[in-house]
């Protein structure tokens, strides 16, 4: 079952998107009154506001992004990988914001043994890093890779772009690729959370997978998911470190106006049929992939679906739209059920976004944006 923790009044317009730190308990919001609103996610329910960071676009903020901590090889020696997040615009531009360095009150050894309370400090300001310029037209989302050195947006313009920077200081973003694959408006853009592998999400009723090619570092299409009837909204991958993800198949989760979740599985190495996915690109890429439709998931929508999120932690897949309904699936056995069924999340008004996040004390729950400028917390 599905219980409202918290419902917090964040925005004065809809509340159109929401992400949460990879690693620590921090919640960033985005919104059509043109502000992103950063929440503690704290255990005992208070959800402290932290930082709102407005006065930068001159249009809506449309997606919002937090950049993943640097780890293992990749964090250089004495390295303190502060916070810092994407927001994108219907102004066509990507704002990059992030906190100061704490005070020399703080050694060495404390910071790393202390991010988690530091770092959500209401004393932290947070400050404008950067403004990326190139999109001719709305940016609908925005993402950041597993590795935090490559961003992707996607946009009205049918493009998207990957721009590329040093995550050490994020001051300044370079473009080493605009893909213009899509024949309409592109929704949503995705990393996968272990590898570099992009996927697109658009009105054309299409998904298209992009990656690296190893031979030119040219950005190509690798695959094209047909089989959605209306406009994609939303896609997600599955986490390899989720309890019920298989090593080497890769899956997607998408939401679309046909009313449909549907999941597609891709087992790497597969090169049985590449003239199957059907590419427009004339550059072939090395590693094309064979993609399939696994399943659609039970029925529970009857208004299009507009985000979908899978768990790392369940395998469990949560999925919203403008019915105002937040659905809960559970695999078992590799089928699939409805596990809960919300009514009115939002009351009477539709929902933008959904996504899983953890409190303070690794719990995890659901979040949801609405047209009501709402952000409900959600226990499962």
């Amino acid at each position: 079952m599905v219980k409202l923790v918290k419902s917090i009044k964040a925005h004065q317009d809809k509340a159109w998107s929401v992400s949460s730190h990879p690693t620590l308990p921090l919640l960033v919001s985005a919104s059509t009154d043109k502000t992103s609103k950063i929440y503690k996610l704290s255990s005992k329910q208070n959800f402290p506001l932290l930082a709102d960071l407005e006065d930068t676009h001159k249009r809506s903020i449309r997606s919002v992004a937090f950049k993943p901590p640097l780890g293992g090889d990749d964090a250089p020696d004495g390295f303190l990988d502060l916070p810092a997040l994407a927001a994108g615009s219907f102004d066509s531009t990507i704002s990059i914001w992030g906190i100061d360095e704490p005070s020399n009150e703080y050694d060495d050894e404390e910071l790393v043994a202390n991010q988690q309370e530091i770092f959500t400090s209401p004393s932290n300001e947070w400050n404008l890093m950067a403004i990326i310029e190139g999109h001719e037209n709305e940016i609908k989302s925005v993402e950041w890779n597993h590795t935090g050195n490559l961003l992707a947006s996607c946009s009205r313009d049918k493009t998207v772009w990957i721009w590329e920077t040093d995550p050490e200081t994020l001051e300044e973003f370079e473009c080493i690729s605009v893909l213009n694959d899509h024949q309409h408006d592109i929704k949503n853009v995705t990393w996968h959370p272990n590898q570099n592998l992009l996927a697109s999400s658009s009105y054309d009723d299409t998904i298209r997978l992009y990656k690296q090619d190893q031979h030119d570092d040219d950005w190509t299409c690798v695959g094209i998911l047909n089989g959605h009837e209306g406009s994609v909204w939303c896609s997600k991958f599955e986490d390899w470190a989720s309890p019920l993800a298989v090593k080497n198949r890769t899956r997607l989760v998408s939401a679309s106006d046909d009313l449909t979740v549907r999941i597609w599985s891709c087992v790497e190495g597969e090169q049985d049929d590449v003239s199957s996915t059907a590419l427009p690109t004339s550059i072939k890429h090395d590693s094309e992939m064979v993609w399939e439709l696994e399943t659609i998931l039970p029925s529970a929508h009857k208004y299009p679906v507009y985000s979908v999120s899978w768990s790392k932690k369940t395998g469990k897949i949560a999925s919203v739209g403008s019915d105002g309904r937040l659905v809960v699936y559970k695999e078992d056995e590799g089928k699939w059920s409805i596990e809960s069924v919300t009514e009115s999340s939002h009351g009477v008004f539709e929902i933008n976004c959904v996504i899983w996040a953890s409190l303070d004390d690794k719990t995890e729950v659901l979040v949801t944006a609405g047209d009501d400028g709402y952000i409900n917390v959600w226990e499962v």
